[in-house]
Parts: C-alpha cells; structure tokens; sequence
C-alpha cells in the first residue's frame, strides 16, 4: 500500500495526542505510515484532510460540522464566557448566523510560519457581516505526519484575509488583517485588523480594553476608515489612518484624524482642513483583555460630526 494512501487514511480518524519524533508532545498528532510520505514531503494535503484534522465533529461525507463546534483537543471552538464578556467581545453590531452549509475549499486558509511550521484557519460558521468562526492552529510536519503545536478559535472577517505571527510582550499575538465591505457597494472596502493572543499554546479571542479595564470592543480596528457630513453646499470629510508598530513585542498603534471641510458650489477650491488629532496607543496583554488608551477617532465624530457640524453662513445669522 502507498504511503500516501496510508496518511489519508490515518488522517481521517480523530486526531490522538501521541509523542512526537523531538520528544515535545503535541496537542494533536496524525501520523503516517513510514519515515516520509509524498504529502509529508511537500507540505500538502486535500482540503477535507485538514477539516478531519482539525474539527472533531466534521462529516467528510456531507461536508457539515455538528454542533457545537470541538477542535481536535476536544475543545469548544466558542466556549461559554460571563455574559458581559461575551457582549465586550462581540461588539455593538455582532453578525448573525448563515444557515450551515458544506464546508468548500475556500473554507481553507493556510499562511507558511518560520521552521517549517503553517498557520491554518477553518472558517467552519459564517455571519451575515461577513466574518467567520472556526479553530486556528499552528501545525507542523513531522516524519509521522502533521502535529498540532497550538490551537483554539477565532472569528474574524474572511475577504481576502491575510495572517501571521507577532510578538506582544512575552506572549504572541495572531494578526489577522482583511477587507469589509459596503453591502451596497462592493468595491468600496476597509482593511481591518483582528488581534488574537496566543499564550500557553492556546489562542484565545480578548477583548480590547482601557486600563481601568472598561469595554473597548473586539480586538478588530479598521486601518483606514473615512466619513462625510453634508449641509447645504458643506461637506466635512474624516480621514482616519492606524498603523500598528510590533517592534520586538512592543506594540504601538498609531492613530491619526484629519477633518477637512469642502464647499461644493465652489470646485475650484481646495478643501481646508479643519482639525487634525494623532495619539499613540501601547497594546499590551492584560487580565481582561488587550490594554490600550482611548483613541481619537470617535471622540471627533462626535464633536465635529453629523451633529455639531454647522455651515459658517449658518453660524453668522
């Protein structure tokens, strides 16, 4: 028999936690048969492979994953949380449940980590916001085939996400970056960020808080977001601009507002800038959460936005 049909075979039963070759343990182990396979070789696998591997209740002959979701450390993949961390973490405009349906090769991401290692994502539930959750892991290939070195879940937004690893600290943080975008307008997207830590092997979804350990929201920020306000002839524009500096663990967000006003009965004119803002924000990793200073973005919405925005002509009557 072929190695390779042997490794589809073993991969296909419910991942065991067995030793691996360097005497480091995995949390999840399937093993081929023999000291290399033509898979193990090249670092692939069918997609249904990696659906077997690492969801324990995926039904290779349909494509479904039973509820509720386990990884293969027979873990939840959204565990029950105190209600008012539940709400902290899902946001104000939390996504609602698609109806379930066979997992396809897009379900699949796998982004290649140093030595060797991969991270790999299975988007086993999806939300109507676009975002979709299901367990992260990092594997590696071994002689005896792919061991699972971390694991747990994640849900974050999918279109065209990009994944790797960063340190924050002494830990490890996933940064998982993608696209949301108008429902009405396809084309028109932000680029967002979703932090994930990752600490003893585990990554586990936090909160982003403030230091007195008040609701941020989700660990997700846009990159790049702009608004406009109209009156009359008026319009107001806000440009919002993040970068995130990960610079030997610490990390920083940069976060910088600029307001410019604009007369449309006068083209030729440039817009003015009206106000401008920037604040740095250290992230750090704390017992409720990612640990941050309160930014300007939404401060300056509310003072200068849709509300208090009144055209000059206006305010000299």
């Amino acid at each position: 028999m072929k190695a390779s049909t042997l490794l589809l075979g073993t991969l296909l039963a419910l991942p065991q936690c067995k030793k691996a070759d360097d005497s480091i343990i995995p949390i999840c182990l399937s093993e081929v048969a023999g000291d290399s396979a033509d898979e193990s070789e090249s670092g692939q696998l069918p997609t249904y492979i990696w659906f077997a591997l690492l969801l324990e209740n995926y039904n290779r002959k349909t494509g479904l994953v039973k509820t509720p979701l386990k990884d293969c450390s027979h873990k939840l993949v959204e565990p029950e949380l105190p209600p008012e961390d539940a709400a902290c973490l899902a946001g104000k405009d939390a996504g609602k449940p698609l109806p379930e349906q066979p997992l396809v090769e897009d379900d699949l991401l796998i982004a290649p980590l140093e030595d060797g290692k991969s991270l790999i994502w299975v988007k086993a539930r999806k939300f109507d916001d676009g975002e979709a959750l299901g367990p992260i892991a990092i594997t590696e290939w071994t002689k005896k085939g792919v061991a699972v070195r971390s694991i747990g879940a994640m849900r974050a937004h999918a279109n065209r996400a990009r994944m790797r690893i960063e340190a924050m600290g002494k830990d490890r943080v996933l940064v998982v970056e993608s696209d949301v975008c108008k429902p009405d307008d396809p084309k028109k997207c932000e680029r967002v960020m979703r932090l994930v830590p990752l600490s003893d092997n585990r990554f586990v979804q936090r909160a982003m808080v403030l230091e007195d350990g008040s609701c941020i929201g989700p660990a997700e920020f846009a990159l790049f977001s702009e608004q406009e306000f109209a009156s009359g002839s008026k319009v107001r524009r806000f440009e919002l601009t993040r970068t995130v500096d990960f610079t030997e663990g610490n990390v920083v967000m940069s976060e910088s507002v600029v307001i410019k006003d604009k007369d449309t009965a006068k083209p030729d004119e440039a817009a003015k800038t009206y106000r401008s803002a920037s604040v740095q924000r250290p992230m750090t990793l704390g017992a409720k959460g990612i640990v941050t200073k309160p930014g300007v973005w939404e401060p300056m919405l509310a003072e200068h936005g849709s509300v208090a925005f009144v055209p000059e002509e206006k305010k000299s009557e």
